[in-house]
Formats: structure tokens, C-alpha cells, sequence
């Protein structure tokens, strides 16, 4: 029997490693701590790994695991940006990702649509000081839109035809296209937008993907949706086009610098991110928590992907979900 580690697991997870463990015959040891560099020294004795994507995967950890003699590690999480691939590749050792129900992530997003295009959050403040009057809520119908989608992968397809289905005129922008989907330039669809929503993986190419000078090709009062990674956008450049109007307003489920933030109670510690401290203050800018993927279904989904994809390391050597080519 296969031991595996898992790493940085959550309460809610628990339940499903016991039925996937059982399932694909594993024993699974789960740790809360996260991997990185301090905790890489657990992983002794284990066949293969499950992570996180708030883990630590760089080049330390791996050299480390390969000393362990472990080859196959796999994440909870589609993104990747906190492995370092390369080192991964020298090190001999097969990276994989996980799926999930894309329904999470696209259903946030049309919410996350819905509710600046009728102010819910100045709305919800008005009404907990007892202000029901109208003055200042005007909304705006989303089959009156053109919706910019960057990112037409499983989770940005289904954003695609959720928008679509509600009468929106939908663009997209993606290096690798779909059918049935309208694609135009980069530079288009920024021009063209009056929502647009963000649904990349993070790389080295697109890191502040949106900045003061694509912020300057924008319609004026367009509003931004990121749930994808926080990096994508630079938060400086943001609070400028918010402060000039440029911007109408932004749904956050992510942003820069949110490593110990997110997922965290900071009720009574704080937290130290001057710019996030700036955009809660805002009437037009909602924050969550990197929450869009949270559902039950996609909760056990990505547990089940990340020990499928071990188990499929282990049995045939690969895996679809295979990031080292």
C-alpha cells in the first residue's frame, strides 16, 4: 500500500480524503501545516504528496523530496504558480494539478457580476443604516453588456456560456481557442469590454496583465472581475483607475499579496496590504475571501483529482493532469 502525505488539509476536506483514500488503497497521513521548507522533513518515508496551492514548492522542497526519493507529488489546487517547475524537472519529479467542478468558479463570477451592476454592497450599507431610499442604485441589465472573458479553459468556457444564456454579448481572449466562442485581440476586447473577468493561470508572461496601460485602453466605468490570481492585476494601478472613475468598479476574490490574509481570520490581528486596506473602503469594490471555488462538490472534487492523479503516477507513470512535459 502507498503512503501518501497531504499537506495544508482543511477540515472540510476530511471527509473526502477517507473515502478516496479507501478507494484507490491508500494511507494517507494528513498534515494542517502547510509544505514548505520547514515542514518538507515530514514528507520522509512517504511514496508521493498532496499540497495546496498557499504550499511552498520550490526549489528546496524539491531537492529535498527528491533526496526522500519521491517522485510523484500532486496539488489540490489548478494553479501552479507556487511550484517551481523547473527545479521539479531536474529533480525527476512529476507535478500534477487538480480539477474541479467549474461551476464554482463561473457561478461566483456571473454573482460576482450581478452584484456590482446593481450595487448591492452600497445597498447593503444603505439598509443597515435604515436608508431606503433609491438615490445612487441605478443598475444595469447584464443582457445590455458585452462581457470580456480572459481565459476560456473549463472554468471560463462555462463563464462564457452562463453570460451568453442571459442575453450578453460575450468576447473572449485566450492563446488557445474553443468553438462556438467569439475570440478578438487582446487589445479588443479591453476596448470593447464593459465587464471584464479574469480566468488565466498566473505565468511569468501575464503577471499584471492588467495595469495602468491596458487600464488606459478600457471603456470608461468598466468593472473588473478577478477570480483567478491576484497578480494578474496590479493593485496600485488598480486604486488609480478606481480613484479616476476609469474604473467603475472590482470584484476581488483575489489579490496581490494575499498570503496570509485569505483564509484567515484577521478580525482581531489585522493584516499589513496598505492597497487592499484602501479598496475595502471603496462603495464600488467588493473583496472576498479566494472563496469562488468553495463548494462541497468542488471541496471533494479536487481531493479525488489529487489522489487519482497520484494513484495514476504510481500505476502507468503519468497522469493527464501531468505538468512536467
Amino acid at each position: 500500500m502507498k503512503k501518501i502525505i497531504a499537506f495544508a488539509v482543511r477540515n472540510d476536506e476530511l471527509d473526502a480524503f477517507k473515502i478516496y483514500s479507501e478507494k484507490l488503497g491508500f494511507e494517507v497521513t494528513l498534515k494542517k501545516e502547510n509544505l514548505s521548507p520547514k515542514t518538507v522533513d515530514f514528507c520522509k518515508d512517504f511514496d508521493g504528496v498532496s499540497f495546496l496551492g498557499n504550499c511552498t514548492v520550490d526549489k528546496e522542497v524539491l531537492e529535498k523530496l527528491h533526496s526522500f526519493g519521491i517522485k510523484y507529488i500532486a496539488s489540490r489546487s489548478t494553479g501552479y504558480n507556487n511550484v517551481d517547475l523547473t527545479s521539479a524537472k531536474e529533480f525527476n519529479i512529476f507535478v500534477s494539478n487538480s480539477t474541479y467542478s467549474p461551476n464554482s468558479v463561473a457561478e461566483f463570477t456571473v454573482l460576482s457580476a450581478l452584484m456590482l451592476l446593481r450595487n448591492i454592497k452600497k445597498t447593503l450599507s444603505n439598509i443597515e443604516n435604515h436608508n431606503f431610499s433609491l438615490a445612487g442604485l441605478m443598475g444595469r441589465e447584464i443582457r445590455n453588456q458585452t462581457i470580456g472573458v480572459i481565459g476560456t479553459g473549463k472554468i471560463g468556457k462555462l463563464v462564457v456560456s452562463f453570460f451568453k444564456a442571459m442575453g450578453a454579448k460575450v468576447i473572449a481572449y485566450d492563446l488557445f481557442k474553443n468553438e462556438n466562442i467569439d475570440y478578438v485581440s487582446f487589445e479588443e476586447l479591453l476596448e470593447k469590454s464593459d465587464i471584464i473577468t479574469l480566468h488565466s493561470p498566473l505565468t511569468k508572461e501575464n503577471y499584471h496583465m492588467i495595469n495602468k496601460k491596458t487600464i488606459s485602453l478600457m471603456k470608461e466605468g468598466v468593472i473588473i472581475i478577478n477570480g483567478a490570481r491576484g497578480e494578474l492585476i496590479d493593485l496600485n494601478d488598480l486604486l488609480s483607475g478606481l480613484k479616476s472613475k476609469k474604473i467603475g468598479g472590482a470584484f476581488l476574490d483575489t489579490f496581490e499579496n494575499e498570503f496570509g490574509i485569505v483564509h484567515t481570520d484577521c478580525s482581531k490581528t489585522g493584516f499589513n496590504n496598505p492597497q487592499l486596506d484602501e479598496l475595502l473602503k471603496l462603495d464600488n469594490v467588493i473583496v472576498t475571501s479566494h472563496q469562488a471555488f468553495y463548494t462541497d462538490q468542488a471541496v471533494s472534487d479536487m481531493v479525488e483529482s489529487s489522489l487519482t492523479c497520484l494513484h495514476d503516477f504510481f500505476t502507468t507513470g503519468n497522469s493527464t493532469n501531468n505538468l512536467i512535459k
